[in-house]
């Protein structure tokens, strides 16, 4: 149950983030401003996780103002968590998401009043009101891996009047049943577009997600060309959503894709480098990255001494440690490949290419599962370690 306070002043509050979102020039279509104005996001969000796994209870009067402010502010909330199997950690496994982002991705999706829209991810059910709001319910179609989180999500929509097509499954299989769709919002990231969402689409059918590697994010604006292909941009906006993952009962992706301790067993090897490590924090090198290297996890670094000591490692156990000096650097490897060799290729391919922001890279899917990533243009394809034209 919601505050008294929530019941009394949320519209202003409401007001007051759609209007900071139209003043960022984030919200400009008037019906997507209404919808954001008109739409309780905290009814969706009763409570929200903090930072420090603590939780924010709208019901409790000790916590209500910083809850009702925290739900009207331009930000992600986390409202489920869950143990790692086999580990002493929690993940988050499902959010609010920041309601510019939100705003952002409904906009890519360029909908009109006929639009019938798949949304890859229910969560709470705010985004799907707004797409209610804006389609009527009847036009929008929803999937969620979790059931409680789709039964909570369907008693709250249905209390605006809101009664949009639920369904709990996995999001990588569309909802065939309700086929075929015009618009495809996906609010997970995923590392390759499944192939039931390309069929699922209509011959002017668009698909806006986060395509994610571990090392880098993007959104992603992916237009039907045929009926087997999709193909289009990656933008210059990061989204950070969470996997979309098989399993609502474990916050992996799959079994042992994260691996959050890394087993420095056997032989290791040491050279010298003179590569500078602060590149490895450019978004354009880690979009690349993610392209040619899809094992390679986010880097950490750590001061160290005179320098710094970062740490490189893949799903497949191969790691590298770098410890920083004046102007040569020591690696240090191990695991079943020699992963640092690696990075220099693809750092010396990017400046090649002339550092290349994320928003250049584009990509071509297609329902056989295949992936071309290119560069500016369709008929420059971004292929192993090299950056190649074709004559199509």
């Amino acid at each position: 149950m919601t505050s008294a306070l929530a019941r009394s002043g949320w519209h202003q509050r409401a007001a007051a983030l759609t209007a900071q979102l139209a003043d960022a020039g984030i919200l400009i279509d008037l019906r997507w401003r209404a919808a954001f104005e008109q739409t309780p996001r905290h009814l969706f969000v009763p409570s929200y996780y903090r930072a420090d796994g603590t939780v924010v209870l709208g019901s409790d009067p000790a916590t209500a103002e910083e809850w009702l402010s925290t739900v009207y502010s331009d930000d992600s909330l986390v409202v489920q968590r869950a143990p790692v199997p086999g580990v002493d950690r929690e993940l988050a496994t499902s959010s609010s998401t920041m309601p510019s982002l939100m705003a952002r991705m409904l906009h890519l999706l360029d909908v009109d009043d006929a639009s019938r829209v798949l949304e890859i991810g229910t969560a709470t059910g705010y985004n799907a009101a707004l797409l209610c709001h804006r389609l009527g319910a009847e036009q929008v179609t929803s999937i969620e891996l979790h059931p409680r989180l789709a039964a909570t999500a369907a008693q709250h929509l249905a209390s605006l009047g809101l009664r949009p097509a639920l369904v709990v499954g996995d999001g990588a299989y569309g909802v065939p049943d309700h086929a075929p769709y015009d618009r495809l919002l996906a609010t997970c990231a995923v590392s390759a577009i499944p192939p039931a969402w390309i069929e699922q689409l209509t011959p002017i059918g668009r698909i806006v997600t986060d395509l994610r590697s571990e090392m880098s994010s993007s959104l992603a604006v992916l237009d039907k060309t045929t009926p087997d292909t999709v193909q289009g941009r990656l933008l210059d906006q990061p989204g950070h959503f969470m996997w979309l993952r098989p399993d609502p009962a474990s916050p992996l992706l799959r079994a042992g894709d994260m691996r959050l301790v890394v087993h420095r067993d056997g032989d290791n090897d040491t050279r010298t480098t003179d590569l500078d490590l602060r590149v490895l924090t450019e978004p354009g090198l880690r979009a690349l990255l993610g392209i040619l290297e899809p094992a390679l996890q986010t880097p950490s670094r750590r001061p160290s001494g005179d320098g710094d000591t970062w740490f490189l490692f893949t799903t497949d156990n191969s790691w590298a440690e770098i410890i920083t000096g004046n102007t040569t650097h020591t690696v240090t490897e191990g695991g079943p490949r020699r992963i640092w060799p690696a990075v220099e290729r693809a750092v010396a391919e990017w400046h090649r290419l002339g550092r290349p922001g994320r928003g250049r890279y584009g990509l071509t899917a297609r329902t056989n599962g295949t992936h071309d990533y290119w560069l500016d243009h369709p008929n420059q394809h971004v292929l192993g370690n090299a950056t190649t034209r074709s004559n199509e």
